[in-house]
């Protein structure tokens, strides 16, 4: 489902939970094809850019098919040691950010201060989220614009580390435009498997029937729609029934 620009106009707003903001956010990040093992630090660098007031889930909305058709690319370092230079290859800042936060983090820690020039990202305002998340791993990151392209400059932490955003999200939730949380709730959905009459008969691997018994586990070779299964047949004589346990 293609994204559509939302309509500037004052918008209700909808209070949405981090577990909320967390989920809907993954499905998205999912749905655009992001990779399974980057969905996790992308999602939260939405969550913490979002609350920080970089508006990063109307952004991820509205460039949700620069996402999808960059997915997955790659950052490209072009040049090593401490003083670097990486092509981000026109990839979305909330998907490339969590790949050079590692990079910064594992720069400082090696050389003490570093220098990442980063290239061809989109949304590179965006970045402006890594000094946050770069103090949780006790380095200092500072973002500068050089010639339209971004700079971070990385040293070890000297002070004490700013309150996690997450936290505040967590304990009074972040206020999102009630259009725009469910655009993202719809895009979302398109990650989740599609209703049918299997997904209606399953929880997990194992599939029921419409008394409540297991009578499969999905698999490859699971039918889409499945045999019915034999029914045993009812006792001609109700004295021959199974006594339960309490002795009825």
């Amino acid at each position: 489902m293609p994204s559509t620009a939302l309509a500037d106009k004052a918008p209700s707003t909808v209070n949405v939970s981090l577990r909320e903001s967390r989920l809907v956010v993954g499905r998205v990040l999912r749905a655009l094809g992001v990779p399974r093992g980057a969905v996790n630090a992308a999602r939260d660098t939405t969550v913490v850019a979002d609350a920080l007031g970089l508006d990063a889930l109307r952004l991820l909305h509205d460039d949700a098919e620069t996402v999808r058709r960059t997915a997955a690319a790659h950052n490209h370092r072009r040049t090593e040691g401490p003083d670097t230079t990486v092509d981000a290859r026109g990839r979305h800042a909330l998907v490339a950010a969590p790949d050079l936060l590692d990079l910064a983090v594992a720069l400082t820690h090696r050389h003490v201060r570093a220098r990442v020039a980063v290239l061809d990202v989109v949304r590179p305002e965006l970045l402006d989220v890594l000094p946050v998340r770069a103090a949780e791993f006790g380095v200092a990151v500072t973002v500068s614009e050089d010639g339209g392209r971004r700079v971070l400059e990385c040293a070890p932490l000297r002070e004490a580390a700013p309150a996690d955003p997450l936290d505040h999200v967590l304990r009074h939730g972040l206020d999102v435009s009630a259009d725009l949380w469910w655009n993202l709730f719809r895009l979302g959905n398109e990650a989740l498997t599609p209703d049918s009459a299997l997904s209606r008969q399953h929880t997990g691997r194992s599939v029921f029937d419409e008394s409540g018994r297991i009578v499969g586990e999905v698999g490859e070779d699971w039918a889409d729609q499945p045999s019915e299964p034999s029914r045993p047949s009812e006792p001609a004589d109700p004295a021959a029934a199974p006594i339960l346990s309490d002795g009825r």
